[in-house]
């Protein structure tokens, strides 16, 4: 997903999203598909949000 579904998918704002990317360890680490194009594995992003739930 796109940093902009993935915003929308977690109820965040796009610059809370890259923050997230740029700063929390355990996020899950981008594909780059090119120098211009971004993308997270849905799997890998509601793994994140269910271990947040249970922290």
């Amino acid at each position: 997903m796109s940093a902009k579904q993935g915003a929308d998918y977690t109820g965040v704002t796009i610059s809370t999203w890259w923050e997230w990317a740029r700063t929390l360890p355990d996020f899950p680490k981008p594909l780059r598909i090119s120098t211009r194009c971004t993308r997270w594995r849905r799997g890998e992003i509601d793994e994140f949000l269910e271990s947040r739930r249970k922290a």
